[in-house]
């Protein structure tokens, strides 16, 4: 009886690595319940490289079938969103980022010595730097008036990362204080750097993310959120940098109101009153802080299904705001189901005049040599930007480096510079201008020395920066631009 015991978990183990082995062998690349059966190599990390090597090919099969099979699924968005879900949402992959940073919520900028070649902090922006001409020309003026660029990304940018060293290079050139627009309800903020905000539970909030079958006009976020009865939302800044710390005005954009008031607080003071406009688009509502100055505010709604929200925007006069629009798990084919009046009247609402747009790392997943079907999608994307924002300029980011194992060492995932290639050639088609991510993070193979860097720029997954490296990360793109604009002719 005792024998028997002990042989159970040998035979347990046994059988499960029969049942894995044959189920890559005989069911590879069949998709179930949305999860595509990969091939499994239980002896690639004691393989010599060469014949690791010979699989590449097979994987890259395997994976022209994977995004064949998956395209309407991510074009779409599959993933269920709600306002209770939202506060019990976590990327891990962003808390892992947290935990790896001694303090977050402070500016950190300064690092101890990295191994040589870590990044190159000489990259320029590269293809139709004439399209820049919008932003740069707006540049010159931004003491004048407000310049906002919207930054919009994948999970790379959600709690603020990259997007807040951005903002601060560029309001410490050109001037403005504010962290900008913030969505009604949000999935990071419980590690969001520059913003805490708390929201109560009873918003129905509709996404690119989420299904819409009331089809809800989206707002420029992504988003829109609807009280189901007196719901409440809160801002506050952190001391993460002192160009965000206060703002004097918290603009609201809504739609669709009823004939009815809102309720609101600056620094947990008297509540106050204010009236919303009824009609079908999209309008503002200026807030003002007693005396000029505020460091948080709650706003109220009054009754259910009393307006559309999309979101509120923290300001402090003229100069830059770069509002960060973060869609986790997206590969940029969410804008095509935001409408194109919503575009057009957020357009004339806010002076958007750079669009920065940071995805890939979600396609990379599903990569393979042919990604056409992608490729259009983001040229038309691209294109209905464009059309909705005449004067604004565009600058795509390509992707970073990421890791997969060979044999013993962490090499660049083959599907990456090939990916490179296809965003090079949809800023080609759409006659913008892009900035090479992957060569300034250093090229082939660089993603090693970020894990390895004092302190690490990138997690152990290889794939993601650490709170460093999105700091990093973002000054290097702010630099691009910021270089690009001073050697620009006019």
């Amino acid at each position: 009886m005792i024998e028997n015991k002990i042989n159970r978990p040998v035979l347990l183990i046994g059988f499960t690595l029969l049942f894995v082995i044959v189920l890559a062998h005989f069911f590879n690349g069949v998709t179930i319940f949305g999860y595509t059966i990969k091939p499994v190599d239980l002896f690639s990390d004691i393989k010599p490289d060469s014949l690791v090597s010979q699989n590449s090919n097979q994987i890259k099969d395997n994976k022209i079938t994977s995004i064949q099979n998956n395209k309407e699924d991510y074009a779409a968005g599959n993933q269920e969103l709600n306002a209770s879900s939202l506060t019990a949402s976590v990327d891990y992959d962003l808390i892992s980022r947290l935990l790896n940073n001694n303090n977050p919520n402070q500016s950190n900028t300064e690092y101890s010595p990295q191994p040589q070649g870590v990044a190159n902090t000489n990259v320029q922006i590269a293809g139709n730097l004439d399209q820049m001409k919008y932003f740069f020309d707006a540049l010159r003026n931004s003491k004048n008036g407000k310049v906002r660029i919207a930054h919009y990304g994948d999970s790379g940018v959600e709690g603020d990362a990259i997007t807040a060293d951005i903002r601060k290079t560029m309001q410490r050139e050109f001037g403005g204080k504010g962290v900008g627009y913030l969505s009604i309800t949000s999935q990071d903020i419980t590690f969001r750097i520059t913003t805490k905000q708390s929201f109560s539970n009873n918003w129905k909030t509709v996404s690119v993310l989420t299904a819409n079958p009331q089809n809800l006009p989206l707002g420029i976020s992504g988003f829109v959120s609807i009280p189901q009865g007196q719901s409440w939302v809160g801002y506050e800044t952190t001391g993460w940098d002192s160009q965000i710390k206060y703002f004097s005005n918290a603009n609201l954009f809504y739609s669709n109101a009823k004939n009815s008031s809102i309720k609101y607080s600056f620094n947990n003071g008297s509540e106050q009153s204010a009236g919303l406009k009824t009609g079908n688009d999209i309008k503002e509502l200026t807030l003002s802080a007693p005396g000029g100055s505020a460091t948080s505010v709650k706003i109220s709604s009054t009754m259910a299904d009393q307006a559309y929200f999309y979101g509120v925007s923290l300001e402090s006069g003229n100069g830059i705001y770069v509002d960060n629009f973060p869609w986790r798990g997206n590969t940029g084919l969410g804008f095509l189901n935001v409408p194109e009046s919503s575009m057009k009247q957020f357009s004339k609402l806010m002076n958007y005049k750079l669009f920065v747009l940071m995805f890939g790392a979600n396609e990379a997943s599903f990569s393979s040599q042919d990604n056409t079907w992608y490729a259009n999608q983001m040229v038309k994307v691209i294109n209905n930007l464009k059309a909705a924002f005449p004067q604004s300029s565009f600058l795509l980011i390509t992707v970073g480096d990421k890791s997969v194992k060979k044999g013993t060492r962490f090499v660049t995932d083959p599907n990456i510079p090939l990916l490179i290639k296809l965003q090079q050639g949809i800023a080609a088609r759409t006659g913008i201008a892009y900035w090479n991510l992957f060569e300034a993070m250093g090229g082939t193979n660089a993603m090693e020395s970020w894990v390895k860097s004092n302190p690490p720029l990138a997690l152990m997954d290889y794939t993601n920066p650490s709170w460093q490296g999105a700091s990093r990360i973002g000054q290097m793109i702010a630099k691009g631009i910021v270089d690009a604009y001073r050697n620009y002719k006019k």
